[in-house]
């Protein structure tokens, strides 16, 4: 968890006789406001979201266009006490999400709760900024006052932008030179081979940086590799992104990698060697296979502009490359319409997780992969080829899905070839549903999300490279909305939490299961049958055993049997029942019947 970081009085000596950084305010934005800081006007368009769009990490604040004005609002710090206080910096990431006309954002300072003075804006901004560092250096007269703050602000019609982000807001008092390690941006999973060793360097002093050297080990006993760079220019409070020269020869396995900084503007070591350095765990793979993307959209029958979208461009975008990746819907339960005070009919809290889990605030909303899509045809068709050619380290298979009844049994089986906790996500959607008509024209709707057997938040799996990881899920979807049992799909999706990646999916339809007997020719013996107390399984080596009563409900399952397993069905009462037994893709099914 973020936290906040009022510090008034700190300030020390490092060990090489500089001074180094004194923090007043260093905020994440795990609430909006934050303890201590205030908003002046239309506070309920500021809001902690959990979404990383500013570029650094969840939560961040976000400033919403709705409720629209027409007028400033202020994000306002806490009061500061800058007494003495010769070089002031702010820095903070920032995005914009941009839709027409004109307004300001920015940034100003006061004292004594005055007059509030700009030090950085944009005015009239013509398109979407990506995540960005600022740094801002105050030179105005508000600096050295004993009642210091700074606000972050929007002037304007809200209505002309859709959203800023706005996250990791630093004011600090530099020393002369310091160097910050900000990011080693080598992916936490990687191929074997050579890999470039990247990152970004952020100037946390007062004194442009013109040179550096930049070091990184792999592992305890590997070897240092230095790349020196010189004649830069890097001002205070910007940002530098690197490539090391020596690539990183990789082996499979799991390495420490650390980067760190020396020798800035050839003086050695710089004022605060706190921030020099970072070490990341990175997972090598023992091979790749080819990636599934997924979509995951964000919409409601109650939602005009999510007919829109739909219409014009996901459906047909489905239609002309649907084969090449999976995709799941999940109906939301906002904007509010007449006679659907709750939005979509068919919203689920397992729906809400998910759009908590990536920030959600506004709908449509779409996802590849993990990450925000761009949501036009162009931008959406470089994504699904773009995700397609990542190597990737999962093999999902197994996945023979069937129903009996109301009940879905969903085996599979992943091969991993990186080593790591991931979370399993196994959906069953409807393909078509009508029932959810509401208020936005649309009178049909796709891969509606159903029911996520591992829950909303996925099922924690902690995988190595090389061995199996088989699961069977079943469930009874009687509560459910769905529609018809004969329309149902499962979606497996493979995520890493830290960065949201979904790294493989996959899908198939969910079969009815016709012919209870019909895989008598498959070599395993189930006797005696009828039984009283215990049922023999042959043959049925590793494999899972789901017992269901005749309304479809599950009364018994076994795991990893061995091939001569007894089956103790003294607990059950008299009468008949399926039988399923499960290994990877092959299921086979027996009716038995137990007497008392």
């Amino acid at each position: 968890m973020k936290k906040s970081l009022l510090l008034f009085a700190f300030q020390a000596l490092c060990i090489y006789a500089f001074a180094q950084n004194t923090i007043y305010i260093n905020e994440g934005f795990s609430t909006v406001p934050p303890t201590g800081w205030t908003i002046d006007a239309q506070s309920s368009n500021w809001s902690a979201v959990a979404t990383t769009n500013a570029g650094g990490t969840s939560p961040e604040a976000e400033f919403y266009y709705d409720p629209t004005f027409n007028s400033t609002s202020r994000l306002i710090s806490p009061v500061v006490n800058t007494t003495g206080v010769t070089h002031l910096m702010l820095g903070f990431n920032h995005a914009l999400s941009h839709y027409s006309g004109n307004y300001t954002i920015g940034v100003a300072t006061r004292s004594n709760a005055g007059t509030w003075h700009t030090v950085w804006s944009i005015v009239n901004p013509t398109t979407d900024i990506t995540a960005t560092a600022v740094g801002v250096d105050i030179t105005n007269a508000d600096l050295g006052s004993s009642t210091f703050q700074f606000c972050f602000f929007f002037t304007g019609n809200s209505y002309n932008l859709n959203s800023w982000w706005i996250d990791n807001a630093m004011l600090y008092e530099p020393c002369s030179i310091d160097a910050k390690m900000a990011v080693n941006s080598v992916p936490l999973y990687i191929t074997s081979g050579n890999n470039s060793v990247t990152g970004t360097v952020k100037n946390f002093g007062y004194t442009a940086i013109t040179g550096m050297t930049i070091n990184y080990k792999t592992g305890a006993s590997g070897s240092t590799q230095s790349t020196v760079l010189t004649g830069l220019n890097i001002a205070p409070g910007a940002n530098y992104d690197f490539t090391c020269t020596q690539p990183w020869a990789a082996t499979s396995g799991t390495f420490i990698v650390k980067t760190w900084i020396s020798d800035v503007n050839s003086a050695g070591a710089d004022c605060n060697q706190t921030n020099d350095s970072i070490t990341k765990t990175i997972g090598v793979a023992t091979q790749t296979t080819t990636r599934r993307p997924v979509y995951e959209e964000f919409t409601s029958s109650t939602c005009s502009p999510c007919a829109s979208f739909n219409t014009s461009t996901f459906t047909p975008f489905i239609t002309s490359y649907g084969t090449q990746f999976s995709y799941i819907k999940y109906q939301m339960n906002w904007p509010a319409a007449t006679g659907f005070a709750n939005g979509d009919p068919y919203y689920t809290a397992e729906g809400g997780t998910r759009r908590a889990f990536y920030g959600v605030s506004g709908v449509p909303d779409l996802y590849v992969d993990g990450r925000a899509s761009g949501m036009s045809s162009t931008t959406m068709l470089s994504e699904l080829n773009t995700d397609k050619a990542k190597a990737t380290f999962f093999v999902i298979q197994g996945l023979n899905p069937g129903r009996s009844g109301n009940i879905v049994t969903i085996p599979l089986t992943i091969t991993p070839y990186v080593s790591g906790s991931f979370k399993v996500h196994v959906v069953v959607v409807e393909k078509t549903t009508t029932g959810n008509v509401a208020s936005n024209g649309e009178t049909s709707f796709k891969h509606v999300m159903m029911d996520m057997l591992t829950g909303g938040s996925g099922l924690t799996v902690n995988l190595t490279a090389g061995t199996d990881y088989t699961n069977t899920f079943t469930q009874d979807l009687t509560s459910t909305f769905v529609e018809e049992m004969t329309d149902l799909q499962v979606v497996v999706m493979i995520q890493e939490t830290t960065t949201k990646e979904i790294y493989q999916s996959a899908e198939s339809d969910i079969s009815f299961i016709t012919n209870i007997d019909a895989n008598t020719n498959d070599n395993i013996s189930v006797f005696p049958n009828p039984a009283n107390d215990y049922i023999t399984i042959t043959n049925a080596l590793n494999s899972d055993i789901m017992v269901y009563d005749i309304f479809g409900k599950l009364v018994m399952s076994e795991h990893n049997n061995d091939n001569n397993f007894q089956l103790n069905v003294s607990e059950l009462a008299k009468g008949n029942y399926i039988m399923k037994i499960i290994n990877g893709s092959n299921i086979s099914t027996r009716k038995i019947t137990v007497l008392k």
